[in-house]
């Protein structure tokens, strides 16, 4: 085979296996006290139950007792978990508390607890490779003003965690894919531990709030490993400020959940933005321009479905300016696989990395 020939030759894919960290097993708002879900993550089973006090846990599917599956014909009862088959009771430590024949409890029928917090409007669980317990934090946001109630919506895809994450710094597909004009980089990429900073900015059209001219909005990422982030957006001229969740969590090595969420700051005065709803309450405009603001976060986030769920990882990437920081990011990524890194060319360093 010919030297140029070589170089052409396929490249072989990649997986990425399950990365470490905390992902979202759903908004907060949509488990009520005394109700059960059931979710696929990492290849395992689990349902994710709120007792009656409010306390969220978060459980392995099958009882330990003789495998009945707790989203089928399961229960809440009280601060307990029954199970359908033989009405054991599991607490929030997985401990089975009781029998459903009045029996005493066996010492070893326990449940596997995920360790799990309700963070910002989300449920999130934490999954470890090697077991280990949570060793960082997603934090509390702040909250400076008065945000309406969440917007969400979520799908499963063919994608990974790593690859939908990465659009966060991958300003070329803005303008290819999204049609965003003038993308700028506002600051350099920042990482810190698990944490991910960039702030850019972008123009495009506002005809969610009536206009068809350009509008400038700045953005600023906030990512915490690679299931977790949300963006605040800015626009100046408007005083709008959003704040946009993407929440990614693994259902096997090929296919994911992702559920995106938006709230808004309630505006002083939307009829200045807004003036054909002048005849109606400040609160009604503010809810109608989050809505339509959702409707568009929703929209730009179906026009990365074709890539992400047809492309293949490629590493490393042959870059080109225009780019954005994709190594920087795919460096910072590798912590969070444990014993299963990126492949060993991640610590290549290309000319145009950072551009």
């Amino acid at each position: 085979m010919n030297e140029r020939a070589s170089r052409l030759r396929p490249s072989v894919p990649h997986r990425l296996g399950f990365p470490d960290g905390w992902f979202s097993v759903g908004p907060s708002a949509r488990l009520a006290a005394g109700q059960l879900v059931t979710r696929t993550v990492f290849g395992h089973d689990i349902v994710v139950f709120r007792s009656q006090g409010g306390r969220v846990s978060v459980v392995d599917a099958y009882c330990p007792h003789m495998g009945a599956h707790f989203a089928h014909g399961g229960t809440v009862e009280g601060e307990h978990l029954r199970c359908p088959f033989h009405g054991f009771e599991f607490d929030s430590a997985g401990v089975c508390q009781r029998t459903g024949y009045g029996t005493r409890a066996p010492a070893d029928a326990r449940l596997f607890v995920w360790p799990s917090m309700e963070r910002n409007g989300f449920i999130l669980v934490w999954h470890a490779s090697d077991g280990r317990e949570p060793d960082w934090h997603v934090p509390t946001l702040p909250v400076e003003g008065r945000f309406l109630p969440l917007l969400s919506r979520t799908w499963q895809l063919r994608a990974h965690p790593q690859e939908t994450t990465e659009n966060s710094v991958d300003l070329g597909h803005l303008t290819v894919v999204h049609g965003y004009k003038n993308v700028e980089m506002l600051s350099e990429l920042r990482v810190d531990g698990p944490y991910l900073n960039a702030r850019y900015a972008m123009s495009r059209s506002a005809g969610f709030i009536g206009r068809s001219s350009l509008i400038r909005a700045e953005f600023e990422v906030h990512v915490w490993g690679l299931g977790y982030s949300w963006v605040d957006v800015h626009i100046p001229e408007t005083g709008i400020h959003t704040r946009h969740f993407v929440q990614v969590t693994p259902i096997d090595e090929e296919h994911s959940t992702l559920t995106i969420a938006l709230s808004m700051e309630e505006h002083s005065a939307p009829h200045q933005i807004h003036p054909a709803l002048q005849m109606l309450p400040r609160l009604a405009v503010n809810h109608l321009i989050a809505r339509a603001a959702f409707a568009g976060f929703s929209a730009d986030v179906m026009q990365d479905f074709a890539v992400w769920q047809n492309k293949r990882y490629v590493h490393p990437p042959v870059l080109a300016t225009g780019d954005g920081p994709i190594m920087r990011y795919r460096r910072w990524a590798r912590q969070f696989y444990g014993a299963r890194p990126e492949p060993d060319q991640a610590h290549i360093r290309t000319p145009l990395e950072g551009v």
